[in-house]
């Protein structure tokens, strides 16, 4: 699982708003399957394919598995809710039906695009 630096709300140049779907429930209990934050962001993948072909990166971009604070966390960039919307939906509905607190938050680009090259994708 990858961790990516969440930082606090002040306006940062190039970071990344999104919402953080943290995997413990409103009542404190750790949601299972231990692996869920790499199926949902599997499932995400799976609808971005079928709605938008060519977006491949949508698991490292659009929805990243992370860990913060010892919790399994699914990131979703708000970018998500204009690729997809269909799939923005699903995951939030996931969230609340599974009693999954959200919070919006942003997180840091891992590496700018002349480090990467120009065609690299970025977080």
């Amino acid at each position: 699982m990858d961790r990516i630096p969440l930082i606090t709300q002040e306006t940062i140049e190039g970071a990344i708003q999104g919402y953080l779907i943290m995997g413990i429930t409103h009542s404190q209990k750790i949601f299972r399957p231990g692996d869920w934050p790499e199926r949902l962001s599997g499932v995400i993948t799976l609808f971005v394919g079928e709605r938008r072909p060519g977006i491949h990166v949508a698991c490292t971009r659009l929805a990243m598995p992370i860990v913060d604070a010892g919790t399994k966390c699914l990131f979703v960039s708000e970018e998500l809710r204009s690729v997809c919307a269909d799939a923005f939906d699903f995951v939030m509905r996931f969230a609340s039906d599974n009693d999954l607190p959200v919070q919006t938050r942003r997180a840091q680009k891992l590496a700018a695009p002349e480090v990467l090259g120009r065609d690299a994708p970025l977080l």
